[in-house]
């Protein structure tokens, strides 16, 4: 009993420093460098000093960073209240003309008369197909009373329509929040005329679009625009007419 007992001290000091040793290497694996955290690992028996990379951890702020700032941006947007206009006027602050050709195959040109659209292709048995009109319009007023009755002209003209494909040709008006997509108006947007033919009607034709000013801003930017967009099947040729609300 008395031997058991003094192999068990004997025992004492080997298991204190296998202590100490397993407590030095441990603390060796986390170390900072000018605030950095570094860990190391050992490589074919050699110790390897990783920095660890935060980009990783600031690209992640970054992102949240820009997600806050996006939906900030939509509150405001969805906060916005608008109220029936009293008093001012839209006044007519710009004029952009612009062509959106997805077929790129229809050719705009603009003369005194308006514009002439030219669409032109050739099958795959050598026959050639044109859908060929011509577009004009009445310029809207350069400056505008809220909810004021008012009405444009636009007038369509067959050129040759020479195919028996289903080509849509025409023009469409409304006003629109600044900005707003010539091809899909929004739910609040104002029409002002909308005329369309294809290859079963496309006679010459005069009509008219009777409307009411807007009176109520489209958003907190005080702009509108009318937009005028002519159309050969998919090529567009657009016409933005920009309106600031002054008091």
């Amino acid at each position: 009993m008395k031997r058991s007992i003094k192999q068990k001290i004997s025992k004492a000091p080997l298991l204190a420093a296998m202590f100490f040793a397993m407590t030095l290497q441990v603390n060796s694996q986390n170390v900072s460098v000018n605030n950095n955290e570094i860990s190391t690992s050992n490589d074919n028996g050699t110790n390897v000093i990783i920095l660890e990379d935060n980009s990783t951890e600031n690209k992640t702020t970054e992102t949240k960073s820009t997600e806050q700032n996006t939906k900030e941006t939509t509150l405001e947007t969805e906060k916005f209240i608008p109220e029936e206009l009293e008093g001012g006027n839209w006044v007519l602050t710009g004029v952009e003309t612009k062509s959106y050709n997805l077929m790129n195959i229809t050719k705009w040109n603009t003369n005194e008369t308006g514009i002439k659209a030219t669409c032109s292709w050739k099958d795959k048995i050598e026959i050639i197909h044109t859908v060929e009109s011509g577009f004009k319009w009445q310029d809207p007023p350069k400056s505008m009373q809220p909810g004021a009755y008012l009405n444009l002209e636009a007038v369509y003209t067959n050129i040759d329509y020479s195919t028996t494909a289903n080509i849509n040709t025409g023009i469409k008006m409304f006003f629109g929040r600044a900005g707003s997509d010539y091809k899909n108006p929004e739910a609040n947007s104002i029409e002002v005329l909308k005329l369309n033919k294809d290859n079963k009607q496309y006679a010459n034709e005069v009509k008219k679009g009777f409307y009411y000013a807007p009176n109520m801003l489209f958003d907190a930017t005080n702009m509108c625009q009318f937009i005028v967009d002519c159309y050969v099947g998919k090529d567009h040729y657009v016409t933005t007419y920009t309106y600031t609300y002054q008091k």
